[in-house]
């Protein structure tokens, strides 16, 4: 895994803040609220997350993976009520222990996330319900970038990206050292990291939030940045500095970790991946997670 630039202010890093602590995972499943997802519809359901995959609901294989990782406690998964039915099922089936808990989505992702860890005091990590690929490894790699920064978000190269999915639409954010994708993977040591998502308030993907960017990298770094003259990290560093939280980047070599599950080319990708892996081990424990709603 690539460290962190030695850009990033020397002083906070100095005082590492994960200290091997249980994490809570994050699971965003909510519906975009421009409309109903176009996949979804395809499938007759009203979210995305509960779509078929591989013979079990799309954010089934998220959570999962996350359920049985012995450094996950704690499931969070903001979605809006009306899926809540939907997705008792699906925690009913987790393996593992500790709490699985469905939490209301907000009217934006900033808020959702934040609703999504209160009363957690601990490391969090946030994904996505379409990322049906998340594999443990990169679970171990977003948890051991927090040891040296307060938040760390996950990257894959271009060449690793398209040998895993060639057909890859989603673009692509160029820097001096590539090109890199993101992998919708996000960690920070801390609820108090957990500032850094309010650079992304008023909603959308990074590359599109044009004030979400501006606020995070100030007009001299973004104009750095569309001319492609700083790298990754030194980028990294860059919003560091601006924000006043040391910001990872992790490089993901698994370019699968960038598919997320969008439209039939995707679910058609995805499906066909998962079917090359081995079936997912069952925890010996059984299915004996807390569930519980909240408002």
């Amino acid at each position: 895994m690539d460290t962190p630039s030695p850009a990033v202010s020397a002083a906070r890093v100095a005082e590492p803040k994960y200290t091997g602590a249980p994490v809570r995972m994050i699971v965003l499943a909510g519906r975009d609220p421009r409309g109903t997802d176009a996949l979804a519809r395809s499938f007759g359901k009203t979210h995305k997350c509960l779509v078929p995959l591989a013979g079990r609901p799309l954010v089934a294989h998220v959570l999962q993976t996350a359920a049985v990782h012995p450094a996950i406690e704690s499931l969070a998964i903001s979605v809006e009520r009306e899926a809540f039915e939907g997705l008792f099922d699906v925690l009913s089936q987790l393996p593992g222990r500790g709490i699985a808990k469905l939490v209301e989505a907000r009217e934006n992702l900033v808020d959702s996330v934040l609703a999504a860890a209160e009363g957690w005091d601990g490391p969090v990590l946030v994904t996505t319900a379409d990322h049906a690929l998340l594999t443990p490894a990169s679970i171990d790699t977003m948890i051991a970038a927090m040891a040296n920064a307060d938040a760390a978000f996950a990257m894959a190269p271009r060449d690793a990206v398209l040998a895993a999915h060639p057909q890859h639409l989603h673009p692509f954010l160029e820097f001096a050292d590539g090109a890199y994708a993101s992998c919708n993977l996000y960690a920070a040591a801390d609820p108090e990291a957990l500032r850094a998502v309010e650079v992304f308030r008023g909603g959308g993907r990074f590359a599109g939030n044009a004030w979400g960017v501006l606020r995070a990298f100030g007009f001299v770094n973004l104009a750095l940045l569309s001319l492609r003259a700083a790298s990754l990290f030194d980028a990294a560093a860059r919003v560091s500095r601006r924000i006043g939280q040391r910001l990872a980047p992790v490089v993901l070599h698994d370019g699968s970790q960038a598919l997320d599950v969008d439209d039939a080319a995707t679910h058609a990708a995805a499906e066909a991946l998962l079917a090359q892996r081995p079936e997912p081990a069952r925890a010996a424990v059984g299915t004996n997670r807390s569930r519980q709603a909240l408002g």
